[in-house]
């Protein structure tokens, strides 16, 4: 492999705005990496969008842009209904593989493409970026240190305009169960991976979800159709600290709040909030230890950002990312496991089908 990283991205269209929005900004403030190919669902694209991104090589076929000398590692940002067969095919020529959340559009799914990485020994990381957000990991280190003394309560509240009665055809199958990126899955599995990350593992829960919107109309093509996805969710539990949570995830608020994450120890306070969901970014800190009568802002140390002072006023979405492919970076060059990997994604994939479980059931769920 040659210094720079060569990366390849799957999913790279000028018309992707996630990719384009995040994975290549990042890629282009970062010494560690060069962007060397695209790869989109057709050829005419795929050259458009290579010229759009200064970049030598265009691909409309997965298994050439892994296997092609000038890619070192390839990111996969694609619906997730394809991700099983993008890893599948990129797999087998032993590079480096990224992947956006979920994994997999299924635990099923994501067991697999977590042992084809590891049958290789590839290093692979999840597309969890909020682990690596200054914020969060400021907060899992004050947690830790004991700033706000033993835990005794952490409660999450997420609160989004979309996933509710309105889209449009691009994000059709954000409302279809089977395809795997819901409400749930999508914000519930960034925000309770960062929960977990901060506070420590559930030990029991229970959960109730509900339908409030059961039919959407996409409004760019004027259908409505019938939505198989929870717009709302509630669990309560206790973590591995003893500590009770709960998290209330809701889609369709006309008038949402965004995010707020209230930690509550028997020595101090912590409060994290963000307009939208935890890995985008944009988070406030407010605290209270031992000694302090009441809130007032946290300021993150300089040390928790691995990026660019170019990026450090970034509202979130490319920083995040760009921290996590720094970190990526060490990880393939050094055998480190700084970044969440395909084993993590698949232990987030079991949580959410644990909630799915008790609330079905209505049973407490145990780990």
């Amino acid at each position: 492999m040659s210094k720079k990283i060569r990366t390849g991205i799957i999913g790279a269209s000028v018309n992707n705005g996630w990719a384009s929005g995040t994975h290549i900004p990042a890629i282009e403030h970062l010494d560690e990496f060069d962007l060397t190919a695209v790869g989109t669902s057709n050829m005419a694209s795929a050259k458009k969008s290579a010229e759009a991104f200064r970049v030598d090589h265009g691909f409309d076929n997965m298994e050439d842009l892994a296997q092609h000398p000038d890619v070192d590692m390839v990111v996969v940002s694609i619906n997730v209904k394809e991700h099983y067969n993008a890893v599948q095919t990129i797999a087998p020529a032993g590079k480096p593989i990224y992947c956006e959340w979920p994994l997999g559009s299924n635990t099923g799914e994501a067991l697999e493409m977590q042992k084809w990485v590891a049958d290789r020994q590839l290093p692979n990381a999840i597309g969890l970026q909020a682990r690596q957000a200054p914020a969060i990991q400021y907060v899992k280190d004050l947690v830790a240190e004991g700033y706000v003394g033993k835990v005794l309560s952490a409660n999450l509240k997420i609160s989004i305009d979309g996933m509710g009665g309105v889209g449009d055809k691009s994000t059709a199958y954000l409302f279809d169960r089977k395809i795997g990126g819901n409400l749930l899955t999508i914000v519930g599995g960034h925000n309770l991976d960062a929960f977990t990350y901060m506070l420590g593992d559930f030990t029991e829960l229970s959960a109730v979800t509900a339908q409030q919107f059961p039919e959407v109309e996409l409004v760019d093509i004027q259908k409505v159709i019938k939505k198989t996805t929870d717009d709302q969710i509630l669990i309560t539990g206790k973590l591995t600290s003893g500590a009770a949570a709960s998290v209330h995830i809701q889609g369709g608020v006309k008038h949402q709040t965004g995010l707020t994450l209230e930690i509550f120890g028997d020595k101090g306070t912590i409060v994290l909030s963000a307009p939208a969901s935890i890995q985008f970014g944009s988070h406030q800190l407010r605290g209270a230890g031992t000694n302090d009568q009441q809130l007032g802002e946290l300021t993150i140390p300089d040390s928790y950002y691995w990026v660019p002072d170019s990026l450090k006023d970034d509202l979130g979405f490319v920083l995040n990312m760009a921290q996590a492919y720094r970190k990526f970076a060490q990880d393939i060059h050094e055998g480190t496991s700084l970044t969440p990997t395909f084993a993590d994604a698949v232990k987030l994939h079991q949580l959410l089908d644990a909630v799915e479980k008790a609330a079905r059931t209505g049973e407490r769920q145990y780990f």
